[in-house]
């Protein structure tokens, strides 16, 4: 039988390389999915008619019209003001651009907006891994390190509505330089970006051998999480040590956000840990244990992987969407 039209929520994840959409019910239940490639290049304007492209592709995919949902949501890398503009999102080259309306007039339907990383930590706590939670922490380890706090079910944004750049706090004073351009941020050493550079150093300034050459043909410029992850699973030491490197960092930092903030639940996601993270969990719970304080604050909290992997931040925009039209929780 026919969803009612209400039922139907279309979700959009805005990447810097890819866009990701989906059709979903109110259960969070995914009844069409389809992918483009950003092109983000090409500018903010293109851009958005692809963005409509990949919802019209999976709304076909659903056996749905467009005009049959009641809402779309929307995850872009850039913090997202009331009014529906996207501040900075350097992957993309975007300033200040009105993202809401935009989409909006080209999809002619109600569109709702959010960072990408507060889409992926909501969509976690209304239907993934931090389900039932009333406080939680998502931390999105991939190109990137991305991150989101909820608080008595709310996204906390601060009074700005840019606040909890969780990737962009300083873990090293002085430390690596990150693609935000200050030293030490979280990001610069718990990211595929911030490993690359890392990997990169030591491969052409030092000399060091790496099974990873081999698997990227000698093109430093980019690594995809599967390749780490079968240059971890042969035990290639700069791997190695570069991957466990970023896990006693990570758990550094959850510690220190145990200790402030107290959370039921840390959800752990991305592409790096979608890849590793049953083989790099026990190493970034251990870094959490010996970071927060007090010792014992460490077992009222719980660290799970992300439960909806690829689908995180466009169903966390699904969930959006249902809020603030009133059609969801």
């Amino acid at each position: 039988m026919p969803k009612k039209a209400a039922e139907l929520v279309g979700g959009i994840d805005i990447g810097g390389t890819k866009l990701h959409a989906v059709v979903a019910d109110q259960q969070g239940r995914v009844l069409g999915r389809a992918r483009k490639k950003s092109k983000a290049e090409r500018g903010f304007a293109p851009l958005m008619r692809r963005a409509a492209e990949v919802l019209g592709d999976a709304c076909r995919t659903a056996g749905v019209k467009r005009p049959r949902l009641a809402a779309v949501g929307v995850g872009a890398p850039s913090p997202v003001l009331p009014d529906g503009t996207a501040v900075r999102a350097p992957n993309l080259g975007w300033e200040n651009v009105p993202l809401v309306e935009t989409l909006a007039r080209a999809l002619k339907l109600p569109v709702h907006a959010a960072n990408d990383c507060d889409a992926g930590t909501f969509g976690e706590l209304v239907f993934g891994a931090a389900r039932g939670a009333s406080t939680a922490i998502g931390l999105f380890m991939g190109t990137g390190l991305g991150g989101s706090i909820v608080i008595d079910g709310k996204l906390v944004t601060g009074a700005n509505h840019k606040a909890a750049e969780l990737g962009h706090m300083v873990v090293v004073v002085g430390g690596r330089r990150c693609g935000c351009g200050n030293r030490g941020c979280l990001e610069a050493y718990a990211s595929k970006a911030g490993m690359l550079r890392r990997i990169r150093h030591h491969v052409l300034c030092e000399g060091h051998q790496t099974l990873l050459g081999e698997l990227l043909d000698g093109d430093f410029s980019a690594i995809r999480s599967s390749v780490l992850a079968e240059a971890y699973g042969a035990e290639d030491p700069l791997t190695v040590e570069t991957l466990h490197e970023a896990a006693d960092v990570l758990g550094a930092a959850v510690g220190s956000l145990l200790t402030m903030l107290g959370p039921e639940v840390v959800v752990l996601g991305g592409g790096v840990l979608e890849q590793l993270g049953r083989a790099l969990l026990p190493r970034i719970e251990s870094a959490a244990a010996r970071s927060t304080f007090p010792r014992s604050a460490f077992g009222d909290s719980e660290l799970r992987l992300s439960r909806l992997g690829d689908d995180a931040v466009a169903l966390g925009a699904v969930a959006l969407a249902l809020r603030r039209t009133g059609d969801g929780r």
